[in-house]
């Protein structure tokens, strides 16, 4: 077993993915943002760029960003390896990344999203309706947002926006190839697809005016068809390339959804473990097996970040100055021997290498966790040893490559983090001070209707069924 002041060369490389990189050119400045939603989750992005640094050795990315911007990408982030992956190996990687992404299931139920996409939603904490808004004598078709307050909805618009950078990507999705989860209405089993839903909703109303122009439907759909395409595609490479992935907001919380889905108790019963007031920094459940599933506490290490400096730019620089303190090399040795455990592990070492990660959470939470007016800055991450290949079934599939390897695994939880950015406070105005804002930049309007209307209608809205 590993002790704690022994230090050995690990080479832990960590692959990030491009829908993270062009979040932190946003808040950097090195490109202009359109859709002023977008900060926080290019906050997020910042975040999962500098713990990456923290945590790696070395830092790769695929080299296939879009033609026109790939040169500046590269001279950007000079201090990442980017790589080609050749097109043969590419078109394979994600034909199984599509199929996949098939396999999950958004379906609805009466007005409420059903399936799989539901432990999705869970996990970016909102609360979907399709509804009709009423004008006059015109109905639109829309998905709202249930929200406790309509005065408040920073975080669902934060969350909306999410959607809609990954909506940005679509012209990256090869021709002829379909990511798009299974569609169904519980009602109606000759429906499977999102336009004869539509057109059965709408048949069905005289006053049917169209889809609402916010066009919120289609982008959730979207989303979560992508997000499950890019997910199964990173980790796959990462796999190929002996790295762990580092994936965009939206794509972690994909991932922990798989957890939600295939340990529903237990992955909820791990985050919120750790979301009081408690000095404890690791929460883990271990199998017979040895395979252990773990949630653990970090610092938001972007506010640490930038109390010590003016922006995003050296915030990166610190990070990487910061690679080589003995803390860092010191959870890099100990998530090396998580992905690198025996065929045959035991709980025995499972548990003490669990042991040792608790130990150096506590102590980078001692040294680099910051306490704003809002209370104390850190983060969630669920982590996986292995996939119970006897119980798991969405997992199986997202890590197909991993089969019969032990392997760890960690996904932040973007709820938590996005309640960071929430509560940097006098932090906020430094971490965006970067900002170049689009001459025509804006705040995207989203649909929310109040919690208590779930089941009511009033002269404005009321729920679409069939």
């Amino acid at each position: 077993m590993l002790e704690l002041g022994f230090r050995m060369s690990t080479n832990r490389r960590i692959l990030i993915d491009n829908a993270t990189l062009s979040g932190v050119e946003r808040i950097a400045g090195i490109s202009q943002t359109l859709n002023l939603n977008y900060i926080d989750n290019d906050i997020l992005c910042l975040e999962k760029l500098v713990t990456a640094i923290l945590f790696s050795d070395e830092l790769i990315a695929v080299d296939d960003y879009k033609a026109e911007f790939r040169s500046s990408r590269l001279k950007d982030f000079e201090f990442i390896g980017f790589f080609k992956i050749d097109q043969p190996t590419y078109s394979v990687l994600a034909a199984e990344a599509a199929t996949f992404a098939r396999s999950m299931a958004f379906s609805f139920e009466g007005s409420k999203p059903a399936g799989d996409v539901v432990s999705f939603f869970e996990a970016l904490r909102i609360d979907p309706q399709l509804r009709w808004d009423v004008w006059v004598s015109s109905e639109y078709l829309t998905l709202s947002f249930l929200v406790k307050d309509p005065n408040y909805t920073h975080f669902e618009g934060s969350i909306d926006s999410v959607f809609r950078n990954e909506d940005a990507d679509r012209g990256l999705v090869a021709a002829g190839t379909d990511y798009r989860p299974a569609f169904s209405v519980a009602e109606r089993a000759d429906i499977t697809d999102v336009k004869d839903f539509v057109h059965a909703l709408s048949s069905n109303n005289p006053q049917y005016a169209g889809m609402d122009w916010k066009n919120t439907l289609n982008r959730l759909l979207f989303g979560y068809g992508w997000a499950a395409e890019r997910s199964h595609f990173y980790n796959a490479v990462a796999h190929m390339e002996g790295a762990d992935t580092y994936l965009a907001p939206l794509r972690d919380a994909f991932c922990e959804s798989c957890c939600r889905i295939d340990y529903p108790s237990q992955m909820i019963g791990l985050i919120e473990s750790l979301k009081g007031k408690s000095q404890q920094t690791l929460s883990s459940i271990l199998e017979p097996s040895g395979q252990a599933k773990f949630a653990m506490r970090l610092p938001f290490f972007t506010a640490y970040l930038i109390s010590r400096t003016d922006n995003p730019t050296q915030c990166i620089d610190l990070a990487l100055s910061m690679r080589s303190a003995s803390e860092f090399q010191e959870c890099r040795t100990i998530f090396h021997n998580l992905n690198h455990l025996p065929a045959a592990n035991t709980v025995q070492e499972v548990n003490g290498i669990l042991k040792y990660l608790d130990q150096s959470c506590a102590r980078l939470m001692k040294k680099y966790a910051v306490s704003t007016e809002s209370g104390l800055q850190f983060s969630l991450s669920l982590g996986l040893t292995g996939v119970n290949l006897g119980v798991s079934v969405k997992l199986n599939q997202l890590f197909r490559s991993y089969k019969n390897q032990s392997f760890a695994r960690v996904f932040r939880n973007i709820a938590q983090d996005m309640l960071n950015v929430e509560r940097l406070g006098g932090l906020h105005d430094k971490v965006c001070s970067s900002i170049r804002k689009h001459p025509e930049a804006t705040y995207p309007k989203i649909s929310t209707t109040p919690e208590y209307m779930e089941h009511k209608e009033s002269v404005h809205s009321r729920p679409a069924k069939l």
